[in-house]
């Protein structure tokens, strides 16, 4: 009897510091978090940490992907394209991302986000819903109004 009496605290003890998997993974804000830093930095035709936040990025999603579904997993192989320091490789990598984070949005009910559509490159990209101004990262500062909200990708 004694050593049941000691099991009982010791096992209420593990049972409230078990963490789930679920717990343990990223929220999608940090990822979008992510996703805007190099969203802002093509926005302004800078190439200066893209790469290294894309491979944040990466593996951010690729601590979640196995355990949530393959939207985290598809962010993790589009944001490890994001290498070099040329802008064009890396604004055609960023339309890749850009549909892959929708669908992590729309996979995980992610509502921070609001979808845009350039209808001069044919690309998508994500802002948060509090940006009330249109910054689009395929054109920068050449054109940086050029763009739309839109509610889904065709």
């Amino acid at each position: 009897m004694p050593i049941q009496i000691a099991l009982i605290p010791m096992l209420l003890l593990l049972a409230g510091s078990t963490t789930y998997a679920s717990d343990a993974l990223p929220h999608p804000a940090a990822l979008f978090a992510v996703y805007d830093e190099i969203h802002d930095a093509l926005a302004a035709d800078r190439v200066t940490g893209v790469a290294e936040a894309g491979s944040r990025l990466a593996s951010l999603a690729e601590s979640s992907a196995g355990a949530v579904n393959s939207a985290h997993a598809e962010v993790a192989r589009a944001a490890r394209k994001l290498a070099g320091s040329e802008i064009e490789p890396l604004r055609t990598a960023f339309a890749e991302l850009s549909r892959a984070m929708a669908r992590l949005a729309a996979a995980t009910d992610y509502e921070g986000a609001q979808l845009y559509h350039c209808p001069m490159v044919q690309a998508y990209w994500l802002q948060p819903k509090a940006d009330t101004e249109v910054a689009n990262p395929y054109y920068g500062t050449s054109m940086p109004r050029c763009g739309s909200r839109v509610d889904g990708i065709d």
